[in-house]
């Protein structure tokens, strides 16, 4: 289940740089000391830059477990994590997307619960990230399902999101990235 919150954007942007200027350092360090680990213990001299990319490519990864195993908790994270799972939720629903318009479009209530939520996350995310030209787009139909929400007495604050609420309404939606 994920949660939207309420992040001050210019607080966001700057944890997400520091997080990402921390990990981009860690992959230059790491990086590099595999890289030439790699050259050390495999020593070709007909190709040495095939080495060293195998080299960087090994710290990339390790890189990668790095940051999944100790620093996705830290709190100098949290910010980017969010972001992370923002998205993820977002990506979701937008991977069932025309079902879901479809059940709205025909009364159904969970239907616009969902949706009601994807708007109120992508526009979180815009704003987060200072993206204000992908809100105009939004704008009409987020403004007719509040409407037609409101015209049911449904809540409009629909700030959480769980995927198997999404698979209940819609079936098992098309996931491109699994």
């Amino acid at each position: 289940m994920f949660q939207i919150q309420d992040i001050d954007p210019k607080v966001y942007r700057t944890n997400t740089r520091n997080a990402t200027i921390r990990i981009m350092a860690l992959f230059i360090l790491v990086g590099f000391s595999t890289s030439y680990g790699f050259y050390s213990l495999f020593d070709n001299p007909h190709n040495p830059l095939t080495i060293q990319i195998m080299g960087a490519l090994m710290g990339l990864v390790l890189v990668f477990w790095i940051t999944a195993k100790f620093f996705k908790d830290k709190p100098w994270m949290a910010e980017a994590m969010y972001g992370w799972k923002l998205k993820r939720s977002l990506m979701h629903i937008t991977n069932a997307m025309r079902q879901l318009q479809e059940k709205v479009a025909a009364g159904d209530v969970e239907a616009m619960k969902l949706l009601r939520f994807y708007h109120l996350g992508v526009t979180q995310m815009y704003t987060l990230e200072q993206n204000t030209s992908g809100l105009i787009d939004l704008k009409a139909e987020k403004e007719q399902l509040e409407a037609q929400m409101l015209e049911l007495g449904l809540d409009i604050e629909q700030t959480t999101f769980d995927l198997a609420k999404l698979k209940a309404v819609v079936g098992e939606p098309k996931d491109i990235t699994n």
